[in-house]
């Protein structure tokens, strides 16, 4: 079903006359095009209404169809007339503008965003072609890297990105090398790389993100190339188990198993969904509040990893679709 037709429903359904919503990521959902830095989404009647500055509105006008038009943003007032429905994270000073009435709108776009449509799924696989591109280009070069600095290996990934076609990094790219892959996401900085080079990086194309890490060992002991296989048959070994119907903490928990005496180094979360947010729900742990089951068209990443204080750390993290089978 159309997005904005599905959320009109439930606007209707849940007695909402009027929905705003401001956080990008969400416009961003309904658009599935990458939204000007200011834009205001409002839900009325059975269409979805884009306001923008003019000075964006010619540009914006081809993002127009059956059931979204474009409108040039006046003021505050016309846009929370009459307005019932909000996002959980609206700032404070707009509550001036609501009844006391107003319902929050954030859980139905969350448990919307979690299952991604063929365009969605598309636009997420231009992210990671992407980001592969950059993932390639290091170990094209991998003799060099013990020449460079973190960052100037972080400036080339970044441009490598960029020239591919990323709006921006999903995140602030990771790369650390040595005693510093330890610490899960540490920082670039000006020391040389040596030993082992951990990156984790991610692209944005139409606002859709990608998420890929990779720890090439360089110089490595055998205890690093130990710990390597490790982390890497954990991740092979959830993989034979993604699939719809199975719960979140549960692969959580065949990788922690399979992990040994080494599990208690897992420090973070197995995955996460990923879409128009790098991080968002969801989450793949056994702390979760709530045990999600696996759909059909969930965009998750699997990141095992084994951290060991002032020694090093491994991790490897690819995105996967969720499929019936």
């Amino acid at each position: 079903m159309d997005k904005i037709k599905n959320f009109v429903e439930y606007l209707h359904e849940n007695e909402i006359k009027k929905a705003v919503i401001l956080k990008k990521e969400n416009i961003n959902y309904f658009l599935e095009r990458y939204p000007p830095n200011f834009s205001v989404l409002v839900f009325e009647g059975e269409e979805g209404i884009l306001y923008v500055p003019k000075l964006d509105y010619e540009m914006v006008k081809k993002y127009e169809r059956n059931n979204l038009r474009v409108e040039i943003f006046e003021k505050w007032e016309n846009v929370f007339e009459g307005c019932d429905g909000v996002e959980e994270t609206l700032p404070i000073k707009f509550l001036k503008y609501l009844s006391k009435d107003y319902k929050i709108i954030s859980e139905k776009i969350k448990e919307m965003r979690m299952i991604k449509n063929k365009s969605e799924i598309k636009l997420i696989k231009n992210a990671a072609k992407i980001s592969d591109k950059a993932v390639e280009y290091v170990i094209e070069n991998l003799e060099n890297v013990g020449n460079k600095t973190e960052n100037e290996l972080s400036a080339e990934i970044e441009f490598v990105m960029k020239r591919n076609g990323s709006i921006r990094p999903s995140f602030d790219t990771i790369v650390i090398s040595d005693k510093k892959t330890a610490y899960p996401h540490e920082l670039p900085s000006n020391k040389i790389i040596k030993n082992i080079l951990l990156i984790d990086i991610g692209a944005v194309y139409e606002g859709y993100c990608s998420d890929r890490t990779r720890t090439l060992l360089l110089n490595p002991s055998k205890k690093m190339e130990e710990v390597y296989d490790i982390v890497f048959n954990a991740k092979k070994e959830v993989e034979k188990h993604l699939k719809e119907g199975v719960s979140a903490k549960e692969l959580d928990e065949i990788a922690r198993e399979f992990m040994g005496e080494y599990k208690e180094y897992f420090i973070h979360s197995l995955g996460h969904g990923v879409g128009v947010e790098v991080h968002e729900s969801p989450t793949l742990s056994i702390k979760a509040k709530e045990d999600v089951v696996l759909k059909e068209g969930m965009v998750l990443t699997i990141e095992p990893g084994i951290y060991l204080k002032d020694e090093f750390g491994i991790r490897i993290e690819d995105l996967y679709l969720v499929k019936k089978n």
